[in-house]
């Protein structure tokens, strides 16, 4: 068979990226084609591509030691201790 008859297949993929747009792709096999982007939006001026350095990484905040319970389950014991010596002279008055 000769090329370009019709009962010769072709299943040969094109590729193309673009110089102006980096990440811009297009892949073609046949009469079928699509294109991807994937970037920033940013076009490639000139011959020496930089794109900009990120900001520095910010440092973890400080770590602050446990705090008490601001509404503890059980009261202190001080003033349970307080609460029964009350009971106790309450007691012996009578």
């Amino acid at each position: 068979m000769k090329p370009g008859t019709e009962d010769t297949t072709s299943f040969c993929v094109n590729i193309v990226k673009s110089l102006r747009w980096p990440g811009a792709v297009t892949v073609a096999c046949g009469n079928r084609f699509t294109s991807v982007y994937v970037g920033y939006g940013v076009k490639r001026g000139d011959v020496c591509f930089s794109p900009i350095e990120p900001p520095e990484v910010m440092s973890d905040p400080i770590d602050f030691e446990g705090q008490p319970e601001p509404t503890p389950l059980h009261e202190p014991v001080e003033r349970v201790e307080e609460d029964t010596k009350d009971k106790e002279d309450d007691d012996e008055d009578y």
